[in-house]
């Protein structure tokens, strides 16, 4: 007797069941105080590179050739610059943002990324100046600041969250 396509499927061995994938473990319940989180140097570094204008207004990434985003962790000859830019007047910006302990050598290693950017980048007569990035401000940092206060700026990186509500 011939079998019906009905009779055909049910007769034939069904695949062995698949296992169901592990269970997730439960989120962790929030704590009693209000939520915080620290960004380390290299976080802070990525966050300006996808976003220079919080740095400053108008400012960009140093641009060679148009192949991209070139100036993020630019290396030189004497260090590496976490962040090339441009300002609105087309002068070069050094941006350096300081790591834990660094004190000592900030105005030292800005001073020589920007020697470089001035000898091997700039035209004559534009400016190069340099922003340092530090979490908290080292307690001796105030007479090397006062020395460059014309040419390196240093300002004090704060993270925050802002939650909107959304219409739908």
């Amino acid at each position: 007797m011939a079998e019906t396509k009905a009779e055909t499927k049910k007769s034939q061995p069904r695949p062995a069941a698949q296992k169901a994938p592990p269970a997730k473990k439960p989120a962790p319940k929030p704590s009693g105080g209000a939520p915080s989180f620290d960004l380390s140097p290299d976080g802070i570094r990525d966050l300006l590179i996808a976003h220079p204008e919080l740095i400053e207004e108008g400012l960009t990434i140093h641009n060679k050739d148009g192949d991209g985003a070139s100036g993020a962790r630019f290396e030189t000859s004497v260090g590496k610059i976490d962040l090339l830019a441009r300002d609105q007047s087309a002068g070069w910006v050094v941006v350096m943002v300081a790591e834990p302990n660094q004190e000592k050598e900030l105005v030292g290693e800005m001073l020589q990324l920007m020697g470089w950017v001035k000898k091997h980048l700039s035209s004559k007569g534009q400016e190069v100046r340099g922003i340092v990035l530090v979490d908290s401000v080292p307690e001796d940092l105030g007479y090397a600041a006062a020395a460059v206060a014309d040419t390196v700026e240093f300002s004090r990186y704060r993270v925050g969250v802002t939650l909107e509500k959304v219409d739908v």
